[in-house]
């Protein structure tokens, strides 16, 4: 017998992974009788009720349960539920429009500041916190069993009031109620396992995601290693970087619970019908914010201070695009400042009488224009964009203003500083010199 409901609550999606149905339902209505607002056991009764085959109860519930999660404040679970209603019956697409309304651009319910409401833990209930005769409900099976448990699940009297706030949610509170509607009708809902690869670094980026419920883990390939750039959980969008730019996934995101996932696919977003300037531009937008996420946890400038610094630094950089082939630097010139790879790539070289050598190639997360800024002295190479970039400037006076509250940041770029110098140095004596035209990246 488990020790709480915690516990039971893990007996009971190990029932469900094992497909004994009358088990994890016992499980289910012993949760809601002692904490009638845990949405997850409401969605799994809903979920076994599909399962056996009972799809009437099973689509009362998911239409209860989907609009008591819109209006208490759990948009992204009511879709969910939603997304389960209208795999049998279209009709209840109406209701998406409804939620789009709630909780789309102009909403008079949706406040940047609301919290999301939090579902009351289930570690350390005891299970007598059910309160009702728990060898009884783990006795019951078949019929009654199930009516118990659609009861339970649809009881909504202990929700007699909403939040006047309501949380807005990531990326689609920013668009227009029928720009919304339409994204939230073409998104397919797709469910995991733990443990299952959502997305592989290098493939090709042709959806994004939005995690209704479930956490995952962000990582990225580094030298030999493989470093975990986050943990993401209920409400986090991710995919949406590789799907804006064509390129190659940047990162693996694997589930570490089961997950609820909405997924939106490229195919849908160019159909004629959702050619809309508003989810371009929501997409750009959110899509800029996480790539500054990211380079923050990647960049060895950045990791090098504190979380707080990290931002102030960032505040202080203006963003410039740069065509392929321009030159943002000039050998032998006095240095403007500090420049961070954002996106894309530049070519460093470095001139010897009429040759320009190519010394690297520097991609997201990269800085340079640092040696000039910490010696004081000109630029020793040229750099030229190697594509379409994005690149993080900061000018030579916001760099002196702050480094002198951030002595840590003049060590770190001075350790980048010496090590490059002597990298030059050591391929200025070795290499056979190129012209542009021998010049070949592998």
């Amino acid at each position: 017998m488990a020790e709480n409901l915690s516990e039971l609550w893990r007996q009971a999606l190990d029932a469900f992974e094992n497909q004994d149905w009358d088990k994890a339902l016992r499980r289910c209505i012993v949760i809601l009788q002692g904490v009638p607002g845990n949405f997850e056991a409401r969605m799994k009764v809903a979920d076994i009720l599909l399962k056996q085959g009972l799809l009437d109860s099973a689509k009362e519930v998911y239409k209860v349960i989907g609009w008591h999660f819109t209006k208490a404040g759990y948009p992204l679970l009511a879709i969910v539920a939603i997304k389960m209603l209208t795999a049998f019956e279209e009709q209840y697409n109406d209701v998406l429009e409804v939620l789009a309304q709630l909780y789309g651009a102009g909403s008079d319910r949706v406040f940047q500041d609301a919290e999301p409401p939090r579902p009351m833990s289930l570690d350390d209930l005891e299970l007598t916190a059910a309160g009702r005769n728990i060898d009884q409900v783990l006795a019951l099976e078949g019929k009654p069993l199930a009516e118990l448990a659609a009861k339970l699940a649809m009881d909504d009297s202990g929700f007699d009031t909403y939040p006047e706030k309501l949380p807005e949610i990531p990326l689609f509170s920013d668009l227009p109620p029928d720009a919304f509607a339409s994204v939230l009708k073409r998104m397919n809902l797709r469910r995991f396992a733990g443990n299952g690869v959502i997305i592989k670094e290098g493939t090709t980026g042709e959806s994004f995601f939005i995690l209704a419920r479930g956490e995952v883990e962000v990582t990225k390939k580094v030298g030999d290693e493989q470093m975990v750039l986050a943990r993401l959980s209920d409400g986090a969008v991710f995919g949406e970087m590789a799907l804006m730019s064509s390129q190659p996934r940047a990162a693996t995101v694997r589930a570490l619970s089961h997950l609820d996932l909405l997924e939106l696919r490229r195919d849908d977003l160019e159909d004629e019908a959702l050619k809309l300037h508003s989810v371009s531009k929501a997409l750009t937008k959110f899509t800029r914010a996480r790539m500054l996420n990211n380079l923050m946890a990647m960049s060895s400038v950045f990791r090098a201070l504190p979380a707080k610094a990290r931002h102030e630094l960032l505040e202080r950089f203006i963003s410039t695009d740069v065509p392929k082939g321009k030159v943002i630097i000039e050998e032998g010139t006095r240095g403007l400042g500090l420049f961070v790879v954002l996106r894309g790539e530049v070519e460093i070289k470095k001139r010897d009488k009429e040759t320009l050598v190519p010394l690297a190639l520097l991609r997201e997360g990269d800085v340079f224009g640092e040696i000039s800024l910490v010696r004081s002295v000109p630029t020793t190479a040229t750099v030229i964009a190697g594509a379409d970039s994005e690149l993080l400037f900061l000018s030579r006076k916001a760099f002196d203003e702050y480094v002198g509250k951030n002595p840590k940041l003049v060590q770190t770029l001075e350790q980048i500083s010496d090590e490059r110098l002597k990298e030059t140095a050591s391929l200025m004596s070795e290499t056979d010199f190129l012209s542009d035209d021998d010049f070949v990246l592998l």
